[in-house]
């Protein structure tokens, strides 16, 4: 029975309970090695009976020098985690991680007095995942770098006949063809330019994951470069016409060292996908210099459009691999979910982040910065201090700015915006382009949505009659749309 204070036999029951309930071994050891006590998951685990003696330097190998018949123990060991091996009565091993304190005191386990403690715990199991986690990886590793280069070789082929059947069709239309068949062969030309785009993405991704994309630092004239990215994008935007605003600040040089390639293929993604996403209204590129070191500077970089927007709860997919904020997004726009993600990843190469500000049906910003070296200044010619680039497609005006007053009814924005589209609408509908006849209805329809009644449901029907290919009744229907659009811009005007 056990004798003492009530608060003596707590913690006497305590300390059992932690002695005995753990299933790490235990041993208190003598100043010789000898094991005075062990817990019994130390018995069970190294296959001893209870009673029978057991020495420290049998079964820890850290313990295994004896001087003048007492224990000696590497200084190091003392104190601190350690991983050794502990034997078993039958001499099989197995690794543990051991912490062994010195007892400079005159305790006592059953009338013996104690030199210090060992506690082990069994890192079998661990060291054991530990390997088939890296055999795990290697695996993944090599099926990642098969898939990779399968990937890679697909995309090559497919990339061959694809550009045939682009060369077939622009050859085609320079030759004679009815205005139906015009129009099939510029569809094709169209989906292989699709393809295109879609297997470069696929290709740039697999780069990516193999790791063998690599950032260039070449020198490179600035303002060359964004003014071939707004000729480049040029003819789309003044398709679906859309205003066009590209400002660079004037004390960003005209000569940097960066990626010049990698710089071009973000913007272009971000722009393309501006334009896409932007039916009405304009997209303004922003470059300015956010910060300015020694040997380089930081750039920083705003695509601003008035789309379609992003939902809040939708912003965390947008720069996620095989991603679109919605399924509706990829059937009525296309893609492959990739773009964004390689942006990603190319400006975080690039030594900058990118980010999104954005609301539903009110448009899109998405900036990011990169950092690129300034050229050495000895071997800059005189140069006089240059002004600012500034490119402006569309006869923009400041009071394009505002957004919100394109789809106001009967504003000098909004008006201006259905008589540039009418304009378009009645030639696409003349050639009977009804693909395009169809995106410009659909802007009309968007731009006097305000008007609940005789508008609306004119664009409406409209919209319903150039999806049929209906030239006759499409004709006659846009007359009547010009007629009530004439007769609301004269009640707003009086």
């Amino acid at each position: 029975m056990l004798q003492g204070t009530s608060d003596d036999i707590q913690k006497w029951k305590r300390y059992e309970f932690l002695f005995e309930g753990t299933k790490d071994m235990i041993f208190y050891f003598s100043s010789d090695g000898k094991v005075i006590e062990c817990n019994s998951s130390a018995y069970e685990q190294l296959g001893f009976e209870p009673g029978e003696t057991i020495w420290m330097q049998h079964i820890l190998r850290t313990c295994s020098k004896i001087d003048d018949g007492y224990i000696v123990i590497q200084n190091e060991k003392i104190d601190q985690y350690f991983e050794t091996s502990i034997y078993r009565k039958n001499q099989t091993c197995f690794p543990v991680q051991a912490r062994i304190s010195l007892l400079y005191g005159e305790e006592k386990v059953n009338g013996e007095g104690v030199f210090g403690v060992c506690r082990a715990c069994s890192i079998l199991q661990q060291n054991q995942a530990e390997r088939e986690l890296v055999f795990a990886k290697e695996g993944i590793k090599e099926a990642h770098k098969e898939r990779n280069e399968f990937v890679a070789n697909v995309t090559h082929e497919l990339r061959t006949p694809v550009n045939g059947i682009m060369g077939l069709a622009q050859t085609l239309m320079d030759t004679q063809l009815t205005g139906e068949q015009r129009e099939t062969v510029e569809l094709i030309d169209h989906c292989c330019k699709n393809m295109i785009k879609i297997i470069n993405n696929i290709l740039d991704f697999s780069k990516l994951q193999a790791g063998k994309f690599t950032i260039e630092s070449r020198e490179f004239n600035f303002l060359e470069m964004m003014n071939a990215l707004v000729k480049t994008n040029q003819p789309v935007i003044e398709e679906k016409g859309l205003h066009l605003v590209c400002n660079v600040s004037s004390d960003i040089p005209e000569r940097v060292i960066g990626d010049e390639l990698r710089l071009t293929q973000v913007l272009n993604n971000l722009l393309s996908n501006a334009v896409k996403f932007t039916s009405i209204g304009q997209i303004v590129v922003n470059v300015i210099k956010s910060m300015d070191l020694p040997d380089e500077m930081e750039l920083f970089f705003m695509v601003i459009d008035s789309g379609i927007g992003i939902a809040e709860s939708e912003k965390d997919k947008l720069f996620k691999s095989f991603s679109q904020v919605d399924a509706s997004i990829t059937r009525k726009y296309g893609g492959t979910g990739l773009g964004l993600s390689i942006v990603k990843d190319l400006v975080h190469m690039m030594g900058g982040e990118i980010n999104v500000e954005s609301e539903e049906g009110k448009g899109s910003t998405f900036s990011f910065s990169i950092r690129v070296k300034k050229v050495d200044s000895l071997q800059k010619e005189d140069e006089t201090e240059r002004k600012e680039f500034s490119f402006h497609l569309g006869n923009i005006t400041e009071e394009d700015s505002d957004t919100s007053a394109v789809f106001r009814l009967g504003s000098p924005e909004n008006l201006k915006e259905i008589q540039n589209n009418m304009e378009k609408l009645v030639l696409c509908i003349e050639m009977e382009n009804w693909e395009r006849a169809n995106a410009f209805a659909d802007n009309v329809k968007q731009l006097v949505s305000e008007d609940a009644m005789n508008l609306k449901r004119k664009a409406f029907r409209l919209q319903m009659t150039v999806r049929k290919g209906d030239y006759d009744t499409a004709m006659q229907q846009y007359e009547e749309l010009k007629e009530a659009i004439a007769e609301m811009e004269k009640t707003c005007n009086s």
